[in-house]
């Protein structure tokens, strides 16, 4: 049991007091009949409601505290085996008793301390999401006024507003890092010299100081330990760097977590711009570019394109490759030949991807740094339901050409091996383009996507009723399996929040079959959604990433926290095996399962413990079962053809996720199978899912026919042996001693051919990205390629 956490006491990570924009979201089941929509009763708790997050549950149960007049606490909370919170208790601030301190601490107020039994519950469910599973409401002490609880939580008035050409002052208040920033550098462009981010400061990952200063701060290398006093050692142009102190330092104040200026320092040791060239300088230059890509066309296809940030990129693909000739990487041009989309792919996500290419998920969630760049991901799942990363792309041009593109390059990089199941955010340009590149792969759209989208498209409504038309949205999205039920409660929800008329809500109606949980429960998804909420890797790279200022550090930094996150999920290939149950199916899946997988049976395996079968239907060797399961709303039917022992079920939980259903389960039982049938257990699953022979997964009609071709696929084998090989001394040794029997081997073929040593040389290719017929064209080849060198021309690199 942790220990409980304080919540109104913040320090300078704390996370008291987020502002009233930002507060979270709860989502409810919508009770028939009228409501008050007034925001007191929108943010009472009630048990039903759920939140993505355990955090979003704190912040709904802070605010209603704060309307209600106490003030809460974070209490104890239960943890699974692989230290994820399951369950967590947010308490009042009066809950338990004052513990006998000594006369020299300082002792707490009388009364602090009355044993008050309000709380809140949550606890996980399958999704990943939370859900209120206990609310006391009432509290054995008097309850504090409005101002007496804001006393403690601190003010959440909004920083107010000033004139830049005033300059900084002390004290002043900005609500973000970049509004900080855009004020002094609007004073910057106003006086005359370009402004620089310097320093920050963080504290557990969170930023709590930051130092804003001119240009011409510190010295060039040659000048860093020169007095800024001192003459110039020869005339010459005038130098960047003078050493000048001109800065402008923010800290965070909490509780609010606003910034405040602590530190302003005004003067030049250097002639300043005037007006008109002022805007020549590098941070205004930058600005005015971005204006420029503000126009509505440009904006659509490029999405914040810098100048040389295209030949940065390409730049450090390449030195990518060099390091590392497995790495794939393609770069789609416009009709001007400027570079705009970037794919890449290195040797271990085409490894995962050979062994765990039934699902793959194109995420596009993410809007990084100060330019807004378009990062996307492809995303896969492992044996034991971990997140793998396929490959990376920054799209400015995501039309449909531009996505089709994409996952041609996607495809070239993985040897032309098909998805499963492709899953995107919604739109008929994906749709087209897993039509045109993998025809036979299963497409669908994901209900997150929706949901996410809908606090965007529906801003307005959302903002004027507050939390009330997310909770009654949510349910609409994620609590109705079947088609009927999800019709209705849409019906529902437009009448009641009158969107018969809104052209966004019409048209998700009108492709609900692509994205509506009811439409795609047939769609194998290997559960990835859950396993991306709870593992969270994307919000971790979008943290992380966030503050990167230029494209080159981007790239950098992500590959940086892909190598660390491969490195810290290493030792789940090593984890310890579950005590194997000695019920019979227990026991046999448990030998075959992962952890992770089996632990997702035996859910099942419990829930068919509480379940009831009743006969349905039956005709020759084909009968059919309802099957319903305790606290557990609705039935399914359940089909057994005893000729070849086949059973399907309505849920179609084995046909999306490979885990057999608890209602199949119960089925069997009755059949008494107490085992389950080979047919059910998929690969994709077990311990050794990645064994096997490597030169099966490629089909034969994909087999390499030209010398680069050939180099490509060797690099894949040869990343496929070492990463297995590398998991052991003694197989690493087997394979040094077999490098050198190998060679003779190959020297044999080539003297017994015709090829000579020369020729072989000669013909070896040197490492590029691989081709596409696109729409738009593709730079490819090695540093040193005449290609790439007059694309370097055409990009200014």
């Amino acid at each position: 049991m942790a220990d409980p956490e304080v919540s109104p006491l913040p320090g300078p990570d704390s996370d008291t007091n987020p502002d009233e924009s930002s507060l979270p979201v709860a989502m409810v089941e919508d009770d028939e009949g009228d409501k008050d929509e007034d925001e007191e009763l929108d943010l009472k708790p009630k048990i039903g409601m759920y939140f993505e997050t355990e955090d979003d549950a704190y912040e709904f149960y802070k605010k209603y505290a704060e309307g209600i007049g106490f003030v809460v606490r974070k209490s104890h909370k239960s943890r699974n085996t692989r230290l994820a919170v399951t369950k967590r208790w947010f308490v009042c601030h009066r809950q338990g008793f004052k513990q006998e301190r000594s006369e020299t601490k300082n002792p707490r107020a009388p009364g602090s301390r009355t044993g008050c039994g309000a709380c809140l519950c949550i606890k996980i469910i399958p999704c990943g999401a939370f859900r209120v599973t206990e609310f006391v409401e009432e509290h054995n002490h008097p309850l504090a006024d409005q101002p007496a609880v804001k006393m403690v939580l601190g003010p959440r008035a909004p920083p107010p507003l000033y004139d830049p050409k005033d300059g900084p002052a002390l004290d002043m208040r900005f609500e973000t890092e970049d509004d900080a920033y855009a004020f002094y550098n609007k004073y910057a462009e106003h006086v005359g010299f370009s402004v620089r981010k310097s320093y920050k400061k963080k504290h557990k990952g969170l930023l709590v100081s930051r130092i804003f200063v001119c240009s011409r701060e510190g010295f060039a290398e040659k000048d860093k330990h020169r007095d800024p006093e001192d003459t110039p050692r020869r005339a010459g142009p005038t130098p960047s760097r003078t050493g000048c102190q001109a800065c402008l330092i923010i800290k965070v104040q909490p509780p609010s977590k606003t910034f405040k200026v602590s530190k302003f320092v005004a003067e030049h040791n250097h002639p300043l711009e005037d007006p008109e060239s002022v805007h020549k300088l590098r941070s205004h230059k930058l600005k005015s570019k971005m204006l420029e890509l503000e126009l509505p066309e440009r904006r659509k296809r490029m999405h914040g394109m810098l100048a040389g940030d295209a030949g940065a990129a390409l730049e450090y693909l390449q030195n990518l490759q060099v390091e590392n000739p497995s790495l794939f990487y393609a770069v789609g041009c416009n009709d001007e030949g400027k570079a705009i989309n970037f794919f890449w792919a290195d040797a271990k996500s085409c490894l995962d991807y050979m062994y765990f290419n039934d699902v793959v998920l194109y995420d596009t969630t993410y809007s990084l740094n100060t330019y807004s760049r378009p990062f996307g991901l492809f995303i896969g799942v492992d044996n034991f339901r971990q997140p793998m990363i396929f490959g990376a792309a920054l799209m400015y041009d995501d039309s449909p050409e531009g996505i089709k593109w994409l996952f041609q390059a996607f495809n070239d990089a993985m040897h032309g091996k098909q998805p499963g199941s492709v899953l995107t955010d919604v739109g008929q340009k994906y749709a087209d383009a897993v039509a045109a590149v993998w025809p036979g792969s299963m497409h669908h759209a994901t209900v997150w996507h929706v949901y996410h989208s809908a606090k965007k498209n529906l801003k307005q409504l959302v903002d004027n009723a507050k939390a009330s038309f997310m909770h009654s949205f949510a349910p609409v999205m994620f609590e109705n399996e079947d088609e009927p039920g999800f019709l209705l409660s849409w019906d529902k929800l437009v009448e009641k929040y009158n969107l018969g008329d809104n052209e966004w809500m019409n048209e998700l109606y009108r492709t609900k079959e692509s994205w509506a949980l009811p439409y795609w429960k047939h769609v194998f998804t290997a559960d990835i959604i859950t396993t991306l909420r709870k593992e969270n890797i994307m919000s971790q790279l979008r943290k992380e990433l966030n503050e990167q200022e230029d494209l080159l550090q981007l790239l950098k930094k992500y590959d940086l926290l892909l190598e660390d996150y491969r490195a810290a999920k290493l030792p789940v290939d090593t984890e310890a095996p579950l005590p194997i149950p000695t019920l019979r199916i227990l026991k046999q899946v448990g030998n075959l399962y992962t952890t992770a997988a089996f632990k997702m049976f035996q859910i099942e395996f419990e829930d068919y413990m509480n379940s009831m079968a009743y006969p349905h239907a039956a005709a020759g060797m084909v009968s059919e079962y309802k099957v319903t399961i305790d606290e557990k709303p609705g039935e399914h039917t359940v089909r057994y053809d005893s000729l070849d022992g086949s059973v399907t079920c309505t849920c179609k939980r084995f046909e999306s996720t490979g885990i057999q259903c608890a209602h199949v389960l119960k089925v069997l039982d009755l059949k008494n199978i107490k085992e389950l049938p080979e047919q059910y257990i998929i690969r994709r699953w077990i311990k050794d899912a990645r064994s096997g022979h490597f030169t099966t997964d490629l089909d034969s009609s994909l087999r390499a026919s030209t010398n680069e071709a050939r180099y490509k696929d060797l690099c894949r084998i040869a990343s496929m042996i070492a990463a297995r090989a590398a998991r052991a001394d003694e197989a690493m040794g087997f394979i040094e001693s077999q490098s050198n029997a190998l060679m003779k081997h190959l020297d044999h073929i080539f003297q017994t051919s015709g090829f000579s040593e020369m020729g072989n040389h000669a013909a070896l290719p040197a490492p590029g990205p691989s081709s596409s017929a696109q729409p738009h064209n593709i730079v490819r080849g090695p540093q040193g390629n005449p290609l790439l060198r007059a694309a370097n021309g055409i990009l200014g690199v």
